[in-house]
């Protein structure tokens, strides 16, 4: 494993191991993992290619370094997103990460692309995503007036669960992963998916 870590924050322009980071998920998009190679990163992110080298020793090694750049955000994200929330609404904030880091994962496409590739990075998010939010559903049931579905690890499993299942496969109506959340956590739905939903009973009674 590499000695040299990117940037905490991930947002550093000016630190070389960011920019690599940032070509490398680039050209993974484009390209696939497979066909990754560091002397496209070097070129990408306007380094040399001993640069690269000494920061990430082989492709392996860059990939994972991507991998932990995620687990930093995401859990950087959830702390300042639960910071202040007590109860329900702790457990609203945490659903809400989950989802949005949902939307922001790289295009479906890339699942037929590199079905291999994804595979790996799943198995690797599923419990990451499940340990950050067993720890904020613990913090709920501290509250008496947040009572959980579930046990903590266990609802934390099920949405964890439910989110990746919407990255392999997506469906036709955008707030359906938030939907399916809330429903497995045992919360009402949410105002825009429930006008949604209203909408299509509606048009389904006049056809």
């Amino acid at each position: 494993m590499s000695n040299c870590e990117p940037h905490p924050s991930g947002k550093d322009p000016t630190d070389p191991a960011e920019r690599m980071l940032g070509a490398a998920r680039k050209l993974i998009l484009q390209n696939g993992a497979r066909r990754l190679s560091l002397t496209d990163v070097a070129a990408l992110a306007g380094v040399s290619r001993p640069t690269v080298y000494r920061y990430f020793p082989s492709k392996e090694e860059l990939i994972d370094a991507l991998g932990k750049r995620e687990y930093r955000r995401f859990n950087s994200t959830m702390d300042k997103a639960l910071s202040g929330t007590t109860g329900v609404g702790r457990l609203e904030a945490a659903i809400d990460v989950v989802v949005a880091f949902l939307k922001d994962q790289p295009p479906r496409g890339l699942v037929d692309l590199e079905p291999g590739f994804t595979q790996d990075q799943m198995a690797q998010v599923l419990p990451m995503m499940t340990e950050a939010l067993a720890a904020a559903l613990d913090e709920c049931c501290s509250d008496d007036s947040c009572t959980l579905a579930s046990p903590p690890r266990e609802l934390a499993g099920a949405i964890a669960r439910i989110a990746l299942s919407h990255y392999i496969f997506p469906d036709d109506d955008d707030t359906a992963a938030l939907c399916q959340i809330r429903a497995a956590a045992g919360l009402p739905l949410h105002k825009a998916s429930h006008r949604r939903g209203q909408r299509q009973l509606r048009g389904r009674q006049t056809s």
